[in-house]
């Protein structure tokens, strides 16, 4: 299931998320949480930045993650002139005998409906 998150909804899903932005001179510093809530974290998680101008995507990148406990959490920067069309996506896959499978919840995000002005 895709589900988009925004400031309306974000508390409402199986997941925790936390959504932080920082504006450092031209670029956006996100960090972004996810913690199990009532459903389990997989051991199969995916994220990804996907990077627009306007409608041309110009870099989609795997993220690293950071764990601490239950808290799974990504750091990125970039370009407060690509914020507008740029997407976080999230992707807690489903496992079978220690396999991902094809289905899971998947969730992501305008990266510009986080991020905050100075």
């Amino acid at each position: 299931m895709w589900t988009q998150l925004d400031s309306t909804n974000i508390n409402n899903q199986r997941l925790t998320f936390s959504v932080k932005a920082e504006k450092e001179n031209d670029d956006v510093r996100f960090q972004v949480s996810v913690e199990s809530k009532s459903a389990m974290l997989s051991s199969f998680l995916e994220a990804n930045l996907a990077v627009y101008d306007g409608t041309n995507r110009i870099v989609s990148c795997a993220l690293d993650k950071t764990q601490r406990d239950k808290r799974i959490t990504y750091e990125f920067e970039i370009s407060s002139k690509y914020l507008a069309k740029s997407k976080f996506i999230f992707g807690n896959m489903a496992e079978a005998n220690g396999k991902p499978m094809p289905a899971g919840d998947f969730f992501w995000f305008y990266l510009k409906d986080f991020a905050r002005e100075k």
